[in-house]
C-alpha cells in the first residue's frame, strides 16, 4: 500500500510539473527556476532513496524526469557552466540506469563542449571503463583513446592510478574479467 501511495505522489508531482510548464508563453524560464525545478526532483529521489527499504524499487519515470529537467537546463543555457555538470548527471543518470549507448553521447557531449570542465577526469576514466566493460562489442580503439588521454591530461595522477591504467592498456586483449582474473592471479603467486 505504501509502495502505491509514492508513486502515486511521484506520478501527480510529474503531472502537476508538466502541466504547470506547458503555458503557451515563448520567454524561456529563467536559470533560478530551472535549478530550483532540479533541485526538486534530486530531493525527492533522495527522498525515495531513503524509503527504499519499503517502496524497494525507485521507478525509472522519476530517473527520466530528472534527466530532462537537467537536459532543459542545458538546452536554455548551453553556455552556462552550471550546463557541463548538468550533462555530467545526466551522463551519470543514463549510466546508473544500464542505459551504456546514451550515457557515453552525453559524456562526449560533456568533453567536446566544456574541455575546461572541474569533472574531467573523472569522465574521461568512466568513458575507459564504459567502453572497455558495457558496450558490446567491445571498441579497444575507444578504451585506448579515453585512457590515454586520461593519463595525457593529469600528468600528476596518483603512481599507483596511473600504472593501473597503463598496465590496462598493455592487456587491452583480454577483456576486463579476463584482466581481473590476470591480476587476480598475479598477486597470489607473490
Amino acid at each position: 500500500m505504501h509502495i502505491k501511495k509514492v508513486f502515486i505522489a511521484v506520478a501527480l508531482f510529474v503531472g502537476i510539473y508538466s502541466c504547470g510548464n506547458s503555458d503557451t508563453n515563448s520567454d524561456k524560464p529563467t536559470k533560478e527556476e530551472l535549478v530550483s525545478n532540479i533541485k526538486v526532483m534530486e530531493d525527492s529521489l533522495r527522498g525515495l532513496q531513503a524509503n527504499l527499504n519499503t517502496i524497494k524499487q525507485i521507478p525509472n519515470l522519476t530517473h527520466f524526469e530528472l534527466i530532462n529537467r537537467l537536459l532543459d537546463y542545458y538546452h536554455a543555457y548551453p553556455e552556462d557552466t552550471y550546463s557541463a555538470e548538468c550533462l555530467d548527471k545526466v551522463h551519470m543518470k543514463y549510466s546508473g540506469l544500464g542505459i551504456h549507448a546514451k550515457a557515453i553521447q552525453y559524456a562526449d557531449t560533456l568533453l567536446n563542449q566544456y574541455p575546461d570542465y572541474i569533472n574531467r577526469a573523472m569522465v574521461l576514466e568512466s568513458q575507459g571503463s564504459t567502453y572497455d566493460i558495457f558496450i558490446q562489442p567491445r571498441d579497444t580503439q575507444k578504451v585506448r583513446y579515453y585512457y590515454e588521454l586520461l593519463l595525457k591530461e593529469n600528468p600528476k595522477m596518483e603512481k599507483d592510478k596511473r600504472d593501473g591504467i597503463k598496465d590496462r592498456l598493455k592487456h587491452l586483449d583480454m577483456n576486463f574479467d579476463e584482466f581481473i582474473e590476470y591480476k587476480m592471479n598475479a598477486i597470489s603467486q607473490k
